[in-house]
């Protein structure tokens, strides 16, 4: 009798994890495109930003050379595009699962745009001056008074602002697009 029970028991469980599943059998090719579609925006998005912080700091940098800006701006590109990928995937899962009205799209928007942004800004912008630090050749004074610890936290914070604020903005207009896609 035992066993009939627990049978049972899981039997109805598996029912019921699988009922929202068989319900949204329209949706589900809608939400693979969401979820395509955002992973290819944000590692597009962080293929730009790596590339403008690469290109942005050899090009301050005194007589920098070709190989040098190369050796710099094709791994932070690289990071910024794998980051990039990674948040917008995540990005479009949580909205498939809140699905946000268009109005209330613009709100959760612009804040998974900030998580989004600062996560793929910070990692991207420190990694920038983890290479940028020994690879290029500047003037004395030119880092500042350089402890390597604390000047990588602030790398971290710097691209962590700068990649939420753009991230904001550009969440707060993907989101509602995305809502009325789908019909939430």
């Amino acid at each position: 009798m035992k066993a009939i029970g627990a049978s049972g028991c899981v039997l109805l469980l598996l029912a019921a994890l699988w009922l929202p599943v068989l319900g949204q059998e329209g949706d589900l090719e809608k939400a693979e495109v969401v979820r395509t579609g955002m992973t290819l925006v944000g590692a597009a998005a962080g293929l730009a930003a790596g590339s403008l912080i690469g290109i942005g700091f050899s090009t301050d940098a005194i007589d920098t050379p070709l190989s040098d800006t190369l050796s710099l701006t094709i791994p932070v590109a690289a990071v910024g595009a794998a980051t990039g990928a990674l948040a917008g995937h995540w990005m479009a899962n949580v909205i498939l699962k809140h699905q946000p009205s268009p109005l209330f799209a613009v709100i959760e928007g612009a804040g998974l745009g900030l998580l989004c942004g600062v996560f793929v800004g910070g990692i991207t912008f420190a990694v920038n001056f983890a290479i940028a630090h020994p690879l290029l050749e500047v003037p004395e004074g030119y880092w500042g008074r350089l402890d390597y610890l604390p000047a990588m936290g602030m790398a971290v914070i710097s691209g962590g602002f700068w990649g939420g604020f753009f991230g904001l903005l550009g969440g707060a207009g993907v989101v509602p697009l995305i809502s009325l896609y789908m019909g939430f």
